[in-house]
């Protein structure tokens, strides 16, 4: 007779192998199906499906994601049990830094009993173990896309053409666009996955990097469809809008790229715009302003706030452009902002406190928001 002590344990020792072959994740699916019979279905954070063992558990899709939403309730299960005619089925979230980032359903004819539990215990920490060496992987590229992406936009086009060669990031030929995504920093990782992830900024050349938590910079060739591309990007996220500029020559991006910053910050905080910075934007009274001393004395005005930034998961000085950019108005500002008004006005309370001055001064407002125009989004 086999001991059952032995059995899983060789059980344990074939998740672990299946860890860490290639085929990842339905590797170690396959091998739960092995230990215990039954289906498995893995599914990403979204509810869609990653992978099915064996196949006909497809069938079982639909059901299985009409719960996944009672994990995002405050007081969510850690584990959840439901039943259909003759199966029973558990779900568990799989987690990564306090984030649930996928889900992984089983089902057969009966419960799992104690000892079959502790082996789907481990094969979820072992799916937990694979998004986090998948994670590293990605931001490595990340880090070399903001290497690229530096380089094209301070002008060294060479330099990253030939950069771009060892670090295996293409970089789009002929005519570009150079475009400023931004969302408030909570919405920041949201924005950038839907940038990267999207199906038709894959098919070209496109360089895509996160300058700060909440902004987005995008160097892609001009194609059918460019700018709808990045207006749809903003409109999946949360209070997305951005800026976009004219096709222009890879040599003129550091030109251009000031344009649109400057379109980008002096813009409304309408969701889901997309601005379009033409050279009539840097008319006016702020093109008198680019010298060291106005950016100076810019940098001078806003330290407080920066000083407030720095180590909190709040982005006080997009709290304030958003206040100024609606006349300070509270509720507009809350709800662009997508935060209740009694926050707002707990953030504004500690910029003015930091700031020492009287937000309800209109020339106090004009010089904040002269400097924050004159302030590069980096």
């Amino acid at each position: 007779m086999t001991d059952p002590t032995d059995a899983v344990a060789r059980a344990h020792r074939e998740l672990v192998r299946a860890a860490v072959a290639a085929p990842g994740p339905r590797g170690i699916a396959e091998r739960v199906v092995a230990a215990v019979g039954g289906w498995v279905l893995l599914l990403d954070g979204t509810g869609s499906l990653r992978a099915a063992v064996p196949e006909s558990a497809r069938t079982h899709l639909a059901r299985v994601q009409t719960e996944l939403p009672r994990f995002s309730t405050p007081n969510h299960p850690t584990t959840m049990a439901i039943s259909t005619p003759g199966e029973s089925v558990s779900i568990r979230p799989v987690g990564l830094a306090g984030r649930v980032r996928g889900f992984v359903a089983i089902g057969r004819a009966l419960p799992l009993n104690s000892i079959e539990r502790s082996l789907v215990d481990t094969a979820t920490y072992l799916l937990a173990e694979d998004l986090h060496r998948t994670d590293e992987l990605r931001q490595a590229a990340r880090n070399n896309r903001h290497a690229i992406l530096q380089l094209l936009l301070d002008g060294h086009v060479d330099v990253a053409r030939t950069t771009s060669e060892i670090l295996r990031v293409p970089v789009p030929d002929g005519p570009v666009r150079v475009a400023m995504l931004g969302v408030p920093r909570r919405y920041g990782l949201e924005l950038l996955e839907a940038a990267e992830e999207d199906q038709a900024l894959r098919r070209i050349e496109t360089v895509i990097a996160e300058l700060r938590p909440g902004r987005v910079s995008v160097v892609l060739p001009i194609a059918e469809g460019d700018v709808r591309t990045l207006e749809a990007i903003l409109r999946r996220v949360p209070h997305g809008r951005g800026a976009v500029s004219d096709p222009v020559d890879p040599d003129a991006l550091p030109g251009a790229w000031r344009r649109v910053r400057s379109v980008f910050q002096a813009a409304s905080d309408h969701p889901g715009k997309l601005y379009v910075a033409k050279d009539v934007s840097d008319a006016g009274l702020l093109r008198h302003l680019t010298g060291p001393e106005a950016r100076a004395w810019a940098q001078a005005t806003l330290a407080p706030i920066t000083a407030l930034d720095q180590g909190s998961k709040v982005d006080f000085a997009q709290t304030l452009h958003t206040f100024l950019a609606n006349n300070g108005q509270a509720d507009s500002s809350a709800n662009t902002l997508g935060i209740h008004r009694h926050t707002l006005r707990y953030r504004m309370t500690r910029i003015a406190d930091a700031l020492g001055r009287d937000l309800d001064d209109p020339t106090v407002r004009a010089e904040l928001w002269f400097a924050l125009q004159l302030l590069p989004d980096e």
